[in-house]
């Protein structure tokens, strides 16, 4: 049983605790919060896509069209991606008859970077792939009442300063096919799995004959920043995935 300048000790200790917790959580908070001040941007394929340049350089016509199937609907990202394609060079046609290549993008997603849906997941996923995230949990470590006192007053103090200061990831997701007209065209097998209930599946084939080669990837853009703003962020994404796909060119 503690006496009375046995209590004293241990209420000064838990106050340095206090105080040393709240002073390197508040530091490290806002050092975090200055590092990232500034918007930074990075830009992942999940595959790499390489046109025939003798191609490319015979035929620098191009078709697009552009979906958004993302909850961001007000982004004007094939106006964008048209921009970067006339810089290139590239002479923009309204029919895909008269194209040499055809661009093909859908804008999957355009948001915040959350727990379970990652920038990483998402390129994981590959084109025509799942909306994928990856987990991100922790584990206890430490069962003294010292480090329980002090992840509770970290989490407190964690938690005053990151509601001032935020450092969030924002990022945009878009699937782009480019058909490439070859000369003599291509062939191929095209193979359908259709499942038909939770055993069955019918496996179905045909022969096809295009006079396009076709290029799948899926192209993950995306930004920090502290306390970052939406709308700036998705402008500065869009410019981003606009400039990649333009630059296979």
């Amino acid at each position: 049983m503690l006496t009375n300048k046995g209590h004293l000790k241990f209420f000064r200790a838990l106050a340095l605790l206090v105080l040393t917790v709240f002073v390197f959580s508040g530091c490290a908070q806002t050092m975090r919060a200055i590092e990232n001040a500034k918007m930074t941007t990075t830009v992942k394929m999940s595959d790499t896509v390489f046109l025939d340049p003798n191609i490319l350089s015979k035929n620098r016509s191009v078709f697009v069209r552009v979906t958004n199937t993302s909850d961001m609907q007000e982004i004007q990202f094939e106006s964008l991606l048209r921009e970067k394609l006339s810089q290139k060079g590239l002479n923009l046609v309204n029919n895909p008859l008269q194209a040499g290549y055809v661009i093909q993008a859908n804008v999957l997603y355009m948001d915040y970077e959350k727990s379970t849906l990652t920038a990483d997941g998402m390129v994981a996923g590959g084109f025509g792939g799942a909306i994928a995230g990856a987990s991100m949990g922790g584990d206890w470590k430490g069962s003294t009442a010292g480090g329980l006192i002090g992840s509770a007053i970290g989490s407190i103090v964690g938690g005053a300063i990151g509601s001032a200061f935020k450092v969030e990831t924002f990022f945009g997701a878009v699937d782009v096919q480019i058909k490439e007209k070859v000369e003599g065209g291509v062939t191929g097998t095209m193979k359908t799995d259709a499942k038909q209930g939770s055993s069955t599946t019918l496996t179905t084939e045909r022969e096809i004959k295009s006079d396009f080669q076709e290029y799948r990837t899926r192209i993950v853009a995306k930004a920090k920043q502290t306390n970052i703003d939406r709308v700036e962020a998705a402008q500065v994404i869009s410019e981003r995935l606009a400039s990649q796909i333009a630059g296979m060119f």
